[in-house]
């Protein structure tokens, strides 16, 4: 076990420690909960194997003034926490990033640690109660999923479930998107034209796709009112067996529609959204 803080302190140990069962980073995130612990995959004591990339992703056109390369190669680890009066614990399976040059993979692993610890972050700090005598703490569970592994662009799914006194929440998604040559992260905005112009296109159409869906059970009105309802889940999406090309947005469970809907996805085909899409952005490669 090692103690270490930074990015290339923390990246060093996990491109080269194989064998290296545990490290933990003390003092490197602001909350006063006890110190993370970084798990390898296979997590110690689990026989589940290590997540990787599908192998139905498909890669996707290049993105217009990136200059393509290598697409990254996903691995897993779990970032564990747990509050110092064991109120609550926190596990997310999280996505580790190699086969790019260094500094971009460097980049990339470090936002997508302080994304998890933002996670842990949010659901420390929603008011959960201490545990009652013979209790258990409350928890939050995390896995992620790939949208797109491209050369120029990686998309990022995540999916979180807590329980609180012994209650299941509602599934939480998140997400996080990368320009795979510099690393560096995209913002929703960063796609469009003019992203105050393109929140009226994107409601459009994502309430007719829901609709159809969900029927009388979507609950939309005066909700798509800036483009924050849109930004927490989204992700960019290339085509796979049975699932079309496009810009993907997910919410809540509960936050759109009826619990019984589950955490409800649309994907808006890059064609039927062309209009609002910055020809040289992160998806102006999907125009062409």
């Amino acid at each position: 076990m090692a103690t270490v803080c930074g990015r290339s302190a923390w990246w060093g140990v996990l491109v080269g420690g194989a064998v290296l069962a545990s490290l933990v980073l003390a003092g490197c995130f602001r909350s006063s909960a006890t110190p993370l612990t970084i798990f390898l995959s296979p997590k110690p004591g689990s026989a589940s194997p290590a997540t990787t990339t599908p192998a139905a992703t498909t890669p996707a056109p290049a993105r217009t003034g990136s200059k393509p390369g290598s697409k990254p190669v996903i691995g897993s680890l779990f970032v564990s926490r747990s509050a110092p009066d064991g109120s609550w614990t926190a596990t997310i399976n999280t996505p580790v990033i190699r086969g790019i040059p260094d500094a971009a993979a460097a980049e990339i692993n470090d936002a997508v640690i302080a994304k998890v610890d933002s996670f842990i972050q949010a659901f420390a700090g929603s008011g959960l109660p201490a545990v009652a005598s013979g209790g258990k703490p409350s928890t939050l569970e995390g896995d992620y999923s790939v949208a797109l592994d491209s050369p120029t662009i990686l998309s990022l799914r995540f999916t979180l479930t807590s329980t609180v006194s012994g209650a299941t929440r509602p599934v939480e998604p998140g997400s996080i998107n990368f320009d795979v040559p510099s690393g560096s992260t995209i913002a929703l905005a960063d796609i469009f034209t003019d992203p105050t112009a393109a929140l009226s296109t994107l409601s459009t159409q994502a309430y007719r796709a829901l609709s159809a869906s969900l029927g009388s059970s979507l609950t939309w009105s005066g909700k798509a009112t800036s483009m924050t309802f849109f930004e927490k889940a989204w992700a960019m999406v290339a085509t796979t067996s049975g699932t079309p090309a496009g810009l993907e947005f997910t919410w809540a469970q509960g936050d759109i529609a009826g619990q019984s809907a589950g955490a409800p996805s649309v994907i808006l085909p890059w064609a039927s959204i062309s209009s609002i899409i910055k020809p040289g952005g992160p998806a102006g490669g999907f125009l062409h």
